[in-house]
């Protein structure tokens, strides 16, 4: 399983799944696999939830071994 911090962003953020879902048209459960390590989300999904809730794609996963850089 993948370690990722998107559920603790969200919620830092003071936003919830089903909001950050439905502004950026991921479905529910798929979100919910990204959270629970079941799925990776893909490069292009990843930078558009990172520019979305206003984070580097390294805060979303920390102990990932490959980073996409990108600027906000």
């Amino acid at each position: 399983m993948v370690n990722n911090q998107i559920h603790e962003v969200i919620k830092s953020k003071g936003l919830t799944k089903k909001f950050v879902c439905d502004k950026l048209d991921i479905n529910y459960s798929v979100m919910s696999q990204f959270i629970n390590g079941k799925m990776t989300p893909s490069q292009s999904r990843l930078i558009k939830l990172s520019k979305f809730l206003g984070v580097k794609v390294k805060d979303l996963y920390p102990n990932a071994k490959r980073v996409i850089h990108y600027e906000i």
